[in-house]
Protein backbone atom coordinates (compact mmCIF):
# COMPACT_ATOMS: atom_id res chain seq x y z
CA UNK A 1 0.00 0.00 0.00
CA UNK A 2 1.66 3.20 -1.13
CA UNK A 3 -0.67 5.91 0.98
CA UNK A 4 -2.13 4.16 3.79
CA UNK A 5 -1.56 1.04 5.80
CA UNK A 6 -4.14 -1.46 5.58
CA UNK A 7 -4.71 -1.06 9.39
CA UNK A 8 -5.36 2.71 8.73
CA UNK A 9 -7.93 1.89 5.60
CA UNK A 10 -9.54 -1.19 7.62
CA UNK A 11 -9.53 0.85 11.08
CA UNK A 12 -12.74 3.47 9.77
CA UNK A 13 -15.00 0.18 9.67
CA UNK A 14 -16.80 -1.15 12.92
CA UNK A 15 -16.60 -4.86 11.59
CA UNK A 16 -12.67 -5.00 9.96
CA UNK A 17 -11.39 -7.39 13.14
CA UNK A 18 -14.18 -9.69 11.76
CA UNK A 19 -12.14 -9.73 8.59
CA UNK A 20 -9.40 -12.84 8.25
CA UNK A 21 -5.92 -12.10 8.55
CA UNK A 22 -5.23 -13.63 5.60
CA UNK A 23 -7.97 -11.23 3.68
CA UNK A 24 -6.85 -7.81 5.08
CA UNK A 25 -4.18 -6.92 2.88
CA UNK A 26 -6.46 -7.89 -0.21
CA UNK A 27 -9.77 -6.41 1.32
CA UNK A 28 -7.34 -2.69 2.07
CA UNK A 29 -6.32 -2.83 -1.63
CA UNK A 30 -10.14 -3.28 -3.21
CA UNK A 31 -11.42 -0.61 -0.70
CA UNK A 32 -8.51 1.48 -1.84
CA UNK A 33 -8.77 0.82 -5.22
CA UNK A 34 -12.66 1.63 -5.15
CA UNK A 35 -13.57 -2.02 -6.18
CA UNK A 36 -15.81 -2.71 -3.04
CA UNK A 37 -17.31 -0.44 -0.79
CA UNK A 38 -18.31 -2.29 2.37
CA UNK A 39 -21.93 -3.16 3.09
CA UNK A 40 -21.83 1.10 4.61
CA UNK A 41 -19.43 3.67 5.34
CA UNK A 42 -19.30 1.92 8.70
CA UNK A 43 -19.73 -1.32 7.46
CA UNK A 44 -18.09 -4.33 5.54
CA UNK A 45 -19.92 -7.49 6.95
CA UNK A 46 -17.01 -9.59 5.46
CA UNK A 47 -18.61 -12.37 6.66
CA UNK A 48 -21.74 -11.96 4.98
CA UNK A 49 -23.00 -13.94 1.72
CA UNK A 50 -22.46 -11.40 -0.90
CA UNK A 51 -25.74 -10.75 -2.82
CA UNK A 52 -26.19 -10.88 -6.73
CA UNK A 53 -26.79 -6.98 -7.21
CA UNK A 54 -22.80 -6.96 -4.91
CA UNK A 55 -21.24 -9.59 -7.07
CA UNK A 56 -22.85 -7.29 -10.45
CA UNK A 57 -21.64 -4.28 -8.90
CA UNK A 58 -18.06 -5.72 -8.30
CA UNK A 59 -17.89 -7.47 -11.64
CA UNK A 60 -18.19 -4.22 -13.05
CA UNK A 61 -16.03 -1.88 -11.20
CA UNK A 62 -13.27 -4.81 -11.86
CA UNK A 63 -13.63 -4.74 -15.13
CA UNK A 64 -13.88 -0.67 -15.06
CA UNK A 65 -10.89 -0.56 -13.39
CA UNK A 66 -9.08 -2.86 -15.03
CA UNK A 67 -10.14 -1.09 -18.31
CA UNK A 68 -12.11 -3.68 -19.80
CA UNK A 69 -15.46 -1.74 -20.03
Amino acid sequence: MAERSVEEILSSYEDANRVSSWAKSGVAHSLQAGIVSGRSSRVLAPKAYITRAEAAKLTHELMKKSGLF
